[in-house]
């Protein structure tokens, strides 16, 4: 698998979270407006910082890798970024019902599921060290 490919969709992910994460810093409604509509307004603000901060440090974990040489250790890592937001955003969804089955709530468990398939050429297992 050519890494060029695995880099590049990991640092648009990347980039994507740093976009989300100043947003909802800028704007407290902003989560709420677009993924988690089921939320009391009193919740909104602490909600907001905390999601942005996930972000923001899934954003940094993410872009050194991307900047990095290739480590296994920090490929790990990477890849529990994406894990974590999809077990997050599974139970938000299935559990907690907090974030409708709607296109703002489903984008993050794709970007999620889509960066965990192995068989993709984006994934962080499927590339080979040996190549």
């Amino acid at each position: 698998m050519n890494l060029f490919w695995l880099r590049t969709w990991v640092g648009l992910t990347g980039l994507a979270g740093l976009g989300a994460a100043i947003g909802a810093w800028w704007n407290p409604s902003s989560p709420i407006d677009t993924i988690y509509r089921n939320i009391s307004p009193e919740m909104a603000a602490p909600l907001s910082r905390l999601y942005a901060t996930w972000l923001l440090l899934s954003t940094i974990i993410r872009c050194t890798f991307v900047v990095s040489e290739f480590h296994v250790s920090l490929a790990v890592v990477t890849m529990a970024t994406y894990v974590v937001a999809w077990v997050h955003f599974s139970s938000e969804i299935f559990i907690y019902h907090t974030v409708p089955l709607k296109p703002g709530g489903q984008a993050p468990l794709w970007v999620a599921s889509f960066s965990m398939e192995r068989r993709n050429r984006f994934s962080i297992f499927c590339y080979e060290t040996s190549t």
